[in-house]
């Protein structure tokens, strides 16, 4: 896999353990405490509200399709890398990303399943994502807030966005924020990993289309192509 292709998927939460050097091994995340119960009673009512109002824009079935641009910036560097693209969000749980620059690709999750197709490669990934790879994708808030609430400390920054703090020590990342606006429409999702990475996604344009099929969120690739599956 080439540096770019390994960037992005590492950004999507895929093939984390084998494009950072000692992340730590994916583990089933342990039941929710009795401590986590005031947590939840304690979400911030903008926060919950705002969680509220985009599920409800994207849980409705449609194809919702925007326009993205993908920001990559590694811990220590001051130049980020930029990709762009258009992005498809379908509930229940169903993502597509068509990447259009620089390069082409496609990253298709379903049903706790992300798929990697690089047309470069010739290779197509596909890989059981653990929920803190799948809270990276902008499906987080599809979520209820009383679940997101068992495993992250959920509060509101200085830009009214979301900010997901995970409870547990050994999680992936540190921080992940979600930018909704009035209308609940999502405009940005960010977070940083515990390297110190970071990866924003902006989005713009949001528009409502016809349900897409199963098969277009679990992409299989071409004739000839090699199948990794980790």
């Amino acid at each position: 896999m080439r540096a770019s292709t390994a960037r992005i998927a590492l950004a999507l939460g895929f093939g984390v353990a084998a494009a950072a050097p000692g992340a730590r091994a994916q583990t089933t995340p342990p039941p929710a405490t009795p401590a986590a119960a005031p947590a939840q009673a304690a979400i911030p009512p903008e926060a919950s509200a705002a969680l509220s109002k985009a599920a409800g824009v994207y849980a409705d079935g449609s194809a919702h399709a925007a326009a993205f641009t993908q920001i990559y910036t590694p811990a220590g560097f001051a130049t980020s890398r930029r990709e762009s693209g258009t992005v498809w969000i379908q509930s229940p749980q169903r993502l597509r990303f068509d990447y259009s620059a620089p390069d082409a690709k496609v990253f298709t999750y379903d049903a706790g399943e992300g798929r990697f197709f690089s047309p470069e490669d010739k290779q197509l990934t596909v890989r059981k994502l653990s929920a803190d790879e799948q809270a990276r994708l902008p499906l987080v808030f599809l979520k209820k807030p009383d679940e997101l609430a068992a495993r992250y400390a959920i509060q509101v920054d200085g830009s009214n966005a979301v900010l997901l703090k995970p409870r547990a020590s050994d999680a992936d990342f540190a921080w992940l924020k979600l930018a909704v606006s009035a209308d609940g429409a999502v405009e940005g999702l960010s977070y940083e990993d515990q390297s110190g990475n970071r990866t924003e996604f902006r989005f713009e344009g949001w528009r409502t289309e016809k349900a897409r099929p199963p098969g277009d969120y679990r992409i299989t690739g071409p004739k000839g192509t090699r199948i990794v599956e980790n």
